[in-house]
């Protein structure tokens, strides 16, 4: 027999051999403080992971393998137990990409006390043991019926409980041999047996039922059952039904099927009308049912291997990520999330995630997703609703209280200024009452999209109601402030296009600023009306700061109101007479007749100021019908006097235009006065004639009365010439606003011409107003102006001094 002489290898031989096992191996010291580090490692591993080999003898383990999976295999103590391992991991490469491997893990105790840990690896991205698979596809199933918090059950065609999960013994308070013994029908509540009959024989044809239904538990208690139940097919047969039932006595929260077995319970999974997923440890989709395909608008292909997170939604995807990770610590979990479908569409869930348990482990998350987008929208769509205007879209009053009130919290932290804009529009009310609701409605959207094409980033733009909005800037100082109120000014008080018609509604602003105004909200918010008050006064189309002063005057203006209410019964009223003299006869043609009031306690009252309040407040229609008695009364008093018949022109506001009873009330003073109706003149503005069609029925019922009527302020409103043709109007009474400057302006002197040409063709007669120059009187003369009224001739004189001027008058 030969024998063979056998050579030992040397130690370079080893490292050759070690360095080319086809196989990547790493070798790692256990160091004495438990930490390891690695010490070795041949040719196959450099290769696998991407770094030298003088890299990787400066790394440890946990450099290399994924960190969630590095938190659940680092477990030295085990390792010392058994001295060997077989387990699954995740490596890192140095490109950062991650490769499952299948790792074989030996402890190694050296002769000189040090201990040694040889890994080998092979990657495992590309083949699966089919065994392995099903063995573990299994466990998944078993795992979700078993831990499944709600009722899974299984019937046979007969009815009879063939299978139970834990929770249904927990939740029926039978346990399993109690109802295997039972058919589904011995403990469906009496309400709902025949009902349930009709759905179980629908199961039992191959389609699938979702119900609602009562049960009686062991106890004799009802509880409240959301069922879902499908037919198991196998080889195209039903066997029975299988039902996952949610518990809603108390908590009203829908959880959907869970899949059982590979075959039986891929029925629940597959039919199930909301979206059933799995996914991986790395949340990666592992499987999807097809209501998830149609949900998604992806298939289970597209799907498959892709992380879920990437579909959530930018703003959501932490807070799911954190809700998603609690799975992971194997307790189930539910939560709300959205996400992108394929048509980038928000699709808003109701997640409900279990742990896949195989063999104590988790191996990974099965998801029921229930699609609730239809109540979240209708949820947001009636929060819009609630904090923004329907008609302007704008952010509404609680919207803005809410916001200010975060604005002054803000300003307090960070120590800055901000302004609140208080606008009203001063003529809404009189566009509104004139032409209707529609156009109001119109005007207050095109008010509300020039406010917001004005603001920037700082500012945030409401509709506090009615004809109001705010302005809330944000980090503004006062001088900041005035240039922005100006440029707002400038753009609101351009005409805007109401059906072919120019309409100026100007503004007036009110403005308060934060903290020198005040530093809680309702303060800065009266502040801000009351400027808004105050400029009103002043003239409206203006703004106001806030300041102490006007606090004073908007009290005055209360006071006011309480006298002016008292003032018609107290005679405190006063009516003045300003001659109207023909041109080509140079004698009186008429008067004009303004009220005046004056107060014990105010002195005399500026038809400027208590005039707006008078309207404001209603007291206009009483007045304005003193004002039109007092007239006829005192016409009647001259013509007994011997003085020649003129007519006295009274002007209507329009409060007083639109009351229903003003032809009758008109009828009834003219009647008591004894006046001849054609001594008495009624004028107009040509904002109240707006609604051509209601306007033209009112001034035909008072001209049928045998009044006269004349259109006030001509040229400064929004008269058409259709409508001019329409109303029966005797006079154009030229606004004195083109008369001052004719001597100077030639676009003045062109408008003025124009309009006593125009009067003419249609036979109206024109009244120019505001006339106080010999050269007013030679240019309006020379171009055939009917009457001249103005300082000229005279200004308005109380009744007394306006005969004594008629009888000066005369002499001339």
């Amino acid at each position: 027999m030969a024998s063979a002489n056998h050579q030992s290898f040397n130690i370079h031989e080893w490292m050759t051999m070690f360095n080319y096992i086809p196989e990547p191996i790493l070798i790692t010291e256990l160091n004495a403080d438990g930490s390891m580090t690695i010490v070795g490692a041949n040719r196959s591993a450099v290769i696998h992971s991407g770094y030298s080999r003088n890299e990787l003898l400066r790394m440890t383990p946990e450099d290399i393998i994924d960190k969630k999976v590095w938190d659940q295999l680092n477990d030295i103590d085990l390792l010392m137990d058994k001295k060997s391992l077989k387990l699954e991991s995740v490596h890192v490469q140095k490109d950062g990409s991650k490769i499952p491997v299948s790792v074989n893990v030996q402890l190694v105790e050296l002769d000189n006390n040090r201990t040694i840990i040889i890994n080998s690896y092979r990657d495992i991205s590309d083949k699966k043991d089919i065994q392995t698979l099903l063995e573990t596809t299994d466990q998944q199933l078993q795992s979700l019926f078993i831990y499944n918090p709600d009722i899974i059950f299984m019937l046979d065609q007969k009815g009879n409980f063939i299978n139970i999960n834990p929770a249904s013994e927990k939740i029926l308070k039978y346990n399993s041999n109690e109802l295997l013994q039972k058919n589904y029908t011995d403990i469906i509540h009496a309400d709902d047996l025949e009902r349930t009959n009709r759905e179980f024989n629908i199961i039992l044809n191959k389609q699938t039922v979702q119900t609602k239904l009562k049960v009686i538990d062991h106890f004799s208690q009802t509880l409240q059952l959301d069922l879902t139940a499908v037919p198991i097919i196998v080889d195209n047969e039903v066997e029975g039904v299988i039902g996952v039932a949610r518990d809603i006595t108390e908590e009203g929260k829908i959880k959907e099927k869970l899949q059982i077995s590979e075959q039986r319970y891929r029925s629940l999974l597959e039919n199930n009308i909301d979206a059933v997923l799995s996914f991986d440890l790395q949340g990666r989709f592992t499987y999807v049912n097809k209501a998830t395909e149609q949900m998604m608008g992806y298939t289970e292909d597209e799907l498959k291997g892709k992380p879920f997170i990437d579909y959530i939604v930018p703003e959501e995807k932490e807070r799911t990520i954190n809700e998603y990770n609690k799975v992971l610590n194997g307790n189930a979990n539910q939560y709300e999330t959205c996400m992108l479908n394929k048509q980038k569409v928000r699709v808003y869930l109701h997640v409900t995630i279990i742990p896949i348990m195989v063999e104590g482990d988790i191996t990974g998350v099965h998801c029921i997703g229930k699609d609730i987008t239809e109540s979240k929208q209708f949820e947001e769509k009636l929060n819009y609703m609630a904090y923004h205007d329907y008609l302007t879209q704008l952010p509404n009053q609680y919207y803005f209280h809410s916001k200010l009130n975060e604005t002054i919290k803000i300003a307090k932290q960070n120590n800055t200024q901000f302004s609140i804009f208080f606008i009203d529009l001063d003529r809404f009310k009189i566009i509104n009452d004139s032409l209707g609701h529609d156009y109001g409605d119109i005007l207050l959207k095109n008010v509300a999209n020039r406010l917001k094409s004005f603001a920037d980033d700082n500012a945030s733009i409401f509709r506090y109601g009615g004809d109001e909005f705010i302005i809330l800037a944000e980090n503004t100082k006062q001088e900041e402030v005035t240039e922005y109120v100006k440029a707002l000014m400038k753009l609101l008080v351009k005409p805007y296009e109401l059906d072919g018609m120019d309409i100026v509604a100007t503004p007036s602003i009110g403005i308060s600023m934060y903290p020198a105004d005040g530093k809680d909200q309702e303060t800065l918010m009266k502040k801000a009306d009351n400027a808004m008050y105050f400029a009103k006064r002043m003239g409206k189309s203006n703004y106001q700061f806030y300041r102490d002063s006007i606090n004073s005057k908007i009290t005055g203006n209360i006071g006011m109101e309480s006298l002016l209410r008292k003032a018609i019964d107290r005679n405190e009223f006063s009516l003045f007479y300003q001659p109207q003299i023909e041109t080509k006869t140079n004698r009186i043609y008429g008067a004009e007749a303004l009220i005046r009031w004056h107060n014990e306690k105010l002195g005399m009252v500026s038809p400027g100021e208590f005039i707006p309040l008078a309207e404001e407040t209603g007291l206009i229609v009483p007045i304005g019908e003193w004002v039109i008695k007092e007239a006829c009364r005192q016409n009647i008093a001259w013509q007994n006097a011997g003085f020649n018949c003129f007519p006295v022109s009274v002007n209507l506001s329009i409060r007083q235009f639109y009351q229903t009873d003003l032809t009758e009330t008109i009828k009834r003073i003219i009647q008591d006065s004894g006046l001849d109706p054609q001594f008495l003149e009624l004028e107009i503005t040509e904002s109240m004639a707006m609604d051509s069609e209601t306007s033209s029925v009112i001034l035909k019922d008072l001209k049928n009365l045998g009044v006269k009527i004349a259109m006030d302020d001509f040229g400064t409103g929004y008269s058409s010439l259709s409508n001019l043709k329409k109303f029966p109007i005797d006079h154009l009474k030229i606004d004195q606003s083109f008369v001052k400057d004719i001597s100077a302006d030639v676009d003045d002197r062109d408008i003025v011409a124009t309009i006593i040409m125009l009067a003419h063709n249609l036979h109206i007669k024109t009244i120019a107003e505001g006339v106080e120059t010999i050269d007013h009187v030679e240019f309006l003369t020379k171009h055939d102006c009917n009457v001249l009224q103005g300082y000229y001739f005279s200004k308005p004189l109380p009744a007394q001094d306006f005969e004594n001027w008629m009888n000066n008058w005369k002499k001339q």
